[in-house]
């Protein structure tokens, strides 16, 4: 039975690795068919999240490293709330990012996007050359011109959005994740909110943020505004399994369900252009390391299904 398990398993990891873009809200969470219906945006020819395939990925060495400001470690109130669909921090206006070409973003909020069903392990919105990582966070910025979000939000030019993928690194926990992911079991409900007295943005975010991946795109959730400049960090944010574990199975939804899969399934780049701020050379050795390290991850994750399912007295399907 265990190697009919592991066997049907390695099957649906290979089809999550080659069609990493079609796989998406197998849990039926959200029904991102029909978002259009409501939302006419949702259907546009600009959308976001985006497959990014590096072999197509336009150098530019006029974008230059990206101006964070005040996303370094600072103490206050930081209201961090279960907003039904995913976990939400509110971030003071002091944070700002600036773009290459001299726009200045005001920081609003940042989320995080993640799997955690049994076919859905890797939850990440990007994907890169067809591979979903592990988890997302956006960090949600509008353009200073504007007096507000609500207003940016409409514009043409209104939003910029800071986005980093994560793996999971054996055995070391990150630090930097610690408190937030202590909050979480503060929110398990929609609706509920919490607040953490420090936050070092910085820190959250991978080692590497001057090399990055740049696109015009949309909001990944209705309204589907196609007015964001997207920064894909191309280094990752490492996190442990427990810690990964724990942000995939701590949250609840509407239906007293817990929160899989809170993502968007890729979307069409229509002739856009993907650039970057550094060249990329693949390394074979390395891209074989990732691709066995993902089916070690899915491998683990698993196992602690299955051996969760028959501490409850059930069997592991």
């Amino acid at each position: 039975m265990t190697a009919l398990v592991t066997l049907l398993f390695l099957l649906l990891l290979g089809a999550q690795t080659q069609h990493g873009a079609e796989w998406t809200y197998s849990d039926g969470e959200l029904d991102e068919a029909h978002w259009s219906r409501e939302y006419p945006d949702c259907d546009g020819r600009r959308q976001s999240p985006i497959d990014v395939q590096r072999k197509s990925v336009q150098y530019n060495p006029a974008l230059r490293a990206l101006s964070l400001t005040g996303y370094e470690a600072q103490e206050g109130e930081f209201s961090m709330i279960n907003n039904g669909h995913t976990v939400q921090i509110s971030l003071p206006s002091t944070m700002r990012l600036t773009a290459p070409d001299g726009t200045q973003y005001i920081a609003k909020q940042m989320h995080f996007h993640w799997g955690g069903a049994f076919s859905e392990i890797s939850g990440s919105e990007h994907t890169i050359d067809g591979i979903r990582y592990v988890t997302e966070v956006h960090v949600v910025h509008y353009n200073s011109k504007y007096k507000s979000y609500d207003e940016a939000q409409t514009a043409p030019d209104g939003l910029a959005v800071l986005a980093a993928l994560f793996e999971i690194k054996d055995y070391a926990e990150n630090t930097y994740y610690s408190d937030f992911i202590s909050h979480l079991k503060n929110i398990r409900n929609p609706g509920q909110t919490t607040v953490l007295s420090s936050l070092n943005l910085q820190d959250m975010l991978p080692e590497n943020l001057h090399s990055y991946y740049s696109y015009q795109g949309s909001l990944t959730t209705p309204p589907c505004t196609e007015n964001v400049h997207w920064f894909v960090l191309a280094d990752t944010v490492k996190l442990s399994r427990t810690q990964v574990w724990k942000l995939q199975n701590s949250l609840l939804n509407d239906q007293n369900k817990t929160i899989h899969n809170d993502y968007r399934r890729t979307q069409p780049l229509n002739h856009r252009v993907v650039e970057a701020n550094f060249k990329s050379l693949p390394n074979p050795r390395s891209e074989l390391h990732f691709y066995l390290n993902n089916i070690d991850n899915n491998l683990e994750y698993l196992r602690r299904v299955i051996e969760q399912k028959k501490a409850k007295g059930k069997g592991p399907w």
